[in-house]
């Protein structure tokens, strides 16, 4: 851990996991668009509260618990599936300023802790970097590394989201064209979680 090599190798196998499309993300950058950056804060702090707790869960054990019994993850990756799918539905029929979506700390968290993408993540990050997640020292601090990338990439995309704001108040076309996308996309990665 004293070797700076380290650091540039986590960061380059943790920010492709957290700053590409995902079903976190995307519902991010629809809640950024909706709700604006600031009210969408307790989403991003929810999300990253669930991360962190799944990350030390992963580097202290939880992938045996996958291994021992894999009817477990098949579950997680279904219900998940599912919620994407919700999600999908409720992104399509987002207007500006919405309310019916409720885009607060616990629905955050929720969102994290259902996430098949967040676990397969940690348990790739662990494989890649095992000998320094063998102490609960070092999986602390992999655990805060992915999760400082994680809120930096989450925080993006809402930003990026709220960033279109202006543009979805002045075009009804293009913003239902937006919420359409964020759907499909959505879809799209419940299709592919229900298929892997």
């Amino acid at each position: 851990m004293n070797d700076p090599s380290f650091f540039w190798l986590f960061g380059l196998f943790i920010l492709p996991f957290a700053w590409t499309p995902g079903p976190v993300n995307v519902t991010l950058a629809a809640a950024g668009a909706t709700r604006g950056f600031w009210a969408s804060l307790p989403l991003i702090l929810g999300i990253n509260t669930a991360f962190f707790l799944q990350a030390m869960g992963v580097g202290l054990g939880l992938e045996t618990l996958f291994a021992l019994y894999p009817l477990s993850y098949q579950v997680l990756r279904f219900v998940g599936a599912a919620y994407i799918l919700y999600l999908a539905y409720k992104m399509t029929r987002l207007t500006l300023h919405d309310t019916q979506i409720d885009f607060t700390f616990w629905h955050g968290f929720l969102l994290s802790m259902l996430n098949p993408k967040v676990y397969m993540t940690l348990i790739a990050m662990y494989a890649q970097f095992a000998t320094v997640g063998k102490t609960f020292w070092g999986v602390l601090l992999l655990s805060t590394m992915s999760l400082l990338a994680f809120f930096i990439g989450n925080s993006l995309w809402c930003y990026m989201g709220s960033a279109l704001r202006r543009y979805l108040e002045r075009s009804p076309r293009f913003f239902r064209f937006y919420r359409i996308g964020i759907g499909l996309i959505l879809v799209a990665m419940a299709v592919l979680l229900i298929a892997g």
